[in-house]
């Protein structure tokens, strides 16, 4: 083991990658009664990944780089359309569109560039342009509405919930974190410290589905891993980042660091955009993507500070719905290990 991944292992972690749980934990599914709370992550990024082509024609009065200019602004906009397309049609499908807005910003913000392939002049006069493009939007009530808007069902945009039982841990606590999401879908699931260190908690080396069953209820740990987590300095706020879409993510290289799990050597910025990388072939597809992040507060001991929110579910409980009503997904079922 080389001196980083020593060091880690007797940092915040060394509790986490030292402690065995072998024992078979029951299954816990979503429809099991608790005091309802609220469980909004601190941070939410919906969005899709568009592929799209575009074009511009090249002439005496257009030149090459007004040209280049031109086709990828039209891949932009394209991208940007079919995203929008699949959004409403989503949501009309699934009657949403009654009590749910997309929210998209100006187009210009709206498109993020993942990749692009520059195809020069074809056709003699036509310059030619590829994008893989992430189109970022939100999710808001309609304050016509009226009511609590409905719950965020199977045949709703992807949305994947993210909760520990409280908001603050202090020294020698155990932590089991949850994830739920209302399809099927495909996740990556990190721990970020307040050190900066990150790990990779799902998949692992013992739990190697990335692959999970809509409306199921996960833990972390749960049968099948070899850790346990256990709360040491440094003390301050750690986050769960949960990467999630409906296609197979982007592949990532971790650094084994012990019982099963896997340490990111580079920054979140980096470990967001290498999970994007998803397949987009061919030209034209699309997949939806979610990143939600939630926060907890890691102590020495004594009182919980100002402004922290402290509790939260014990078990699982009825989710949040973007409307802030507390409302469940519609889609329960087992665990998938």
């Amino acid at each position: 083991m080389n001196n980083r991944a020593s060091a880690l292992l007797h940092g915040k972690f060394a509790s986490l990658l030292l402690v065995f749980f072998c024992l078979v934990l029951p299954k816990e599914t979503f429809g099991q009664k608790s005091e309802s709370v609220d469980m909004a992550p601190e941070q939410e990024k919906r969005s899709c990944i568009q592929s799209a082509d575009g074009y511009a024609s090249v002439s005496d009065h257009v030149t090459l780089p007004e040209a280049r200019t031109a086709a990828l602004a039209d891949a932009k906009r394209k991208a940007l359309n079919a995203a929008k397309s699949h959004i409403a049609s989503t949501m009309k499908a699934s009657s949403l569109d009654v009590a749910y807005g997309a929210v998209w910003p100006d187009a210009e913000s709206a498109v993020v560039l993942l990749e692009q392939k520059d195809h020069g002049v074809q056709d003699t006069n036509r310059y030619h342009v590829w994008i893989k493009a992430e189109v970022l939007y939100d999710l808001k009530p309609k304050k016509s509405a009226g009511s609590p808007a409905p719950p965020l069902g199977k045949d709703a945009p992807l949305t994947v919930r993210v909760w520990t039982p409280k908001k603050e841990y202090n020294a020698g606590e155990s932590m089991k974190i949850y994830v739920q999401g209302n399809r099927d879908f495909y996740a990556r699931i990190v721990y970020r410290t307040s050190g900066g260190e990150i790990i990779q908690l799902l998949p692992n080396e013992y739990r190697k589905s990335g692959l999970f069953e809509s409306g199921a209820v996960y833990g972390i740990p749960d049968q099948g891993d070899h850790f346990g987590l256990t709360v040491t300095a440094p003390y301050g706020e750690d986050r769960i980042i949960v990467y999630a879409s409906d296609v197979p993510l982007g592949q990532v290289t971790m650094e084994p660091v012990g019982q099963g799990l896997g340490r990111y050597g580079g920054s979140q910025e980096s470990l967001a955009a290498a999970t994007r990388k998803i397949d987009m072939t061919p030209s034209g597809t699309g997949a939806e993507f979610y990143e939600a992040v939630w926060a907890v507060e890691t102590t020495c001991g004594g009182p919980t500070p100002r402004g922290t929110r402290k509790d939260g579910p014990e078990r699982p409980v009825d989710m949040t719905g973007a409307a802030g009503a507390t409302q469940p997904f519609d889609a329960p079922g087992d665990p998938v290990h």
